[in-house]
């Protein structure tokens, strides 16, 4: 493909509805067009796609597990004349099968292609190669030709979040630009961003006017946003802005975004669709089920910061909670979300099951394994080995206990039926006042001994 090239991937969270046509796979896709340069009969076009990470065979190896893809790209012409097609392999890698098979993780990549204007069709196969399951999206591509002479626009492109720049090549603009691949946007998102480009502006002007009007499914206007954008006199600038979308009816709507400098005007546009949010019966069931979390619903200050980290620890990544870690209150606030949001089982449901399960398990382990309370009167049941597995594994298919008896120590046996075929956890309680400590399990990942039963003696010494 002309000029091909596959970006490091990053991950979004998927969002409801069907945009592609797929073949066992889930695969999505959106295309943006910008200006290659002004001595140039080609548009530069970039093709995001996605798709979900927990539908792909993972396979272990020696730093946890991976996915292998064959990817297949191919660009064909307004009647079917092959232009250009380029195959690669791609992996996946994460720590655990855990990991792995969290709900609506997305892996977001690009391709990007020089084209001359015209109309062509872009498709994309994704293979897996472990489970031999395929799938496709084919789409529409319109490539526009862009000029020296007059203002104009390039494609927008929907954003789901920016981030701070790191390098990669999703940064534009100074930011790291996450793109909402499948244009879809939750009444709970709040904000909907998008990203554009101005060109062959008059360098004598230091602003530009523009407008953006949304207009329902039946062509109505729904809202219009005036703004400025500084240009300081440069030919050629940015637009990264967004619109709180959380009172917007859910349905399918047309954003118009208009540039006016001096008499030239320029004009884009793209269709965007909003889902419902949660109602507020259901927002009360979720406000109840985290009554004893208030921090799980908004980060107010530093101290909320910290305990949200802590109920966090176990199911966050390492990269998760470091970038966490860097954000201030409102950047918190709104990983938070996305954190939950990429975590959540159905979005097509106003509640997130993932989350609420997850509270649930953090407060019985506070008050099943809570063996003192931290400073601050907080209880630590979280901190144990027992809460560490229940709240990462939840609770156990059944429980064996072991009470001190003659010639051993009190141990427990947690055994999981649907996890890996079966595993087992042992707990022993070496001081004999019910604090339990996990020694061995079969599930991948966590500590073993397999001679853990001459531990269970008192005058064994314990490692």
């Amino acid at each position: 493909m002309s000029r091909v090239m596959i970006l490091s991937a990053v991950l979004v969270v998927l969002l409801a509805a069907e945009q592609s046509i797929s073949q066992n796979l889930f695969v999505a896709a959106d295309y943006s067009c910008y200006k290659y340069s002004d001595d140039s009969e080609l548009s530069h076009v970039e093709i995001t796609y996605s798709f979900l990470r927990n539908q792909f065979k993972f396979q272990p190896d020696s730093t946890g597990f991976h996915a292998h893809l064959e990817m297949t790209a191919v660009i064909r012409d307004s009647v079917g004349g092959l232009v250009d097609s380029n195959s690669w392999p791609a992996g996946i890698h994460v720590g655990s099968l855990i990991e792995a098979n969290i709900p609506n993780y997305l892996t977001n990549d690009i391709v990007t292609a020089q084209l001359k204007p015209g109309d062509y069709r872009f498709s994309l196969t994704v293979r897996d190669i472990y489970s031999e399951s395929i799938g496709k999206i084919d789409m529409p591509i319109s490539v526009p030709a862009f000029t020296s002479s007059r203002l104009e626009l390039s494609d927008l492109e929907f954003v789901y979040r920016f981030l701070e720049p790191d390098g990669s090549r999703f940064v534009r603009g100074n930011r790291k630009i996450i793109p909402n691949t499948r244009k879809i946007f939750s009444q709970d998102d709040t904000v909907a961003y998008i990203y554009a480009e101005s060109y062959n502006l008059d360098s004598a002007l230091q602003r530009c006017n523009l407008v953006m009007r949304i207009f329902d499914a039946g062509g109505i206007i729904y809202k219009e946003i005036p703004f400025a954008l500084d240009t300081k006199g440069n030919r050629s600038a940015v637009i990264l802005t967004g619109m709180n979308i959380s009172a917007f009816r859910p349905g399918t709507y047309t954003l118009q975004l208009a540039a006016y400098a001096g008499s030239d005007t320029a004009v884009t546009e793209k269709n965007f669709d909003i889902l419902p949010g949660k109602t507020a019966w259901e927002k009360a069931i979720e406000h109840e089920e985290l009554a004893d979390f208030p921090e799980a619903i908004v980060i107010r200050n530093e101290q909320d910061a910290r305990k949200v980290r802590e109920e966090i620890l176990y199911i966050a990544t390492r990269d998760e909670l470091k970038q966490f870690e860097s954000l201030n209150l409102e950047g918190k606030n709104n990983f938070i979300r996305s954190f939950w949001q990429r975590r959540d089982p159905d979005p097509a449901t106003p509640i997130n099951e993932n989350k609420i399960e997850h509270y649930r398990r953090l407060k019985y382990v506070n008050s099943a394994f809570s063996t003192f309370r931290d400073s601050g009167n907080e209880p630590n049941g979280w901190k144990t080995d027992m809460g560490r597995v229940y709240i990462v594994y939840g609770p156990p298919s059944d429980e064996e206990n072991y009470p001190s008896a003659m010639g051993e120590i009190p141990w427990k046996k947690w055994n999981y039926d649907r996890i890996e075929g079966g595993v087992f956890f042992i707990f022993i309680d070496e001081s004999g006042y019910g604090n339990y400590r996990l020694i061995h399990s079969t599930a991948k990942g966590e500590p073993k001994d397999n001679n853990w039963e001459l531990r269970l003696k008192p005058s064994t010494p314990v490692r």
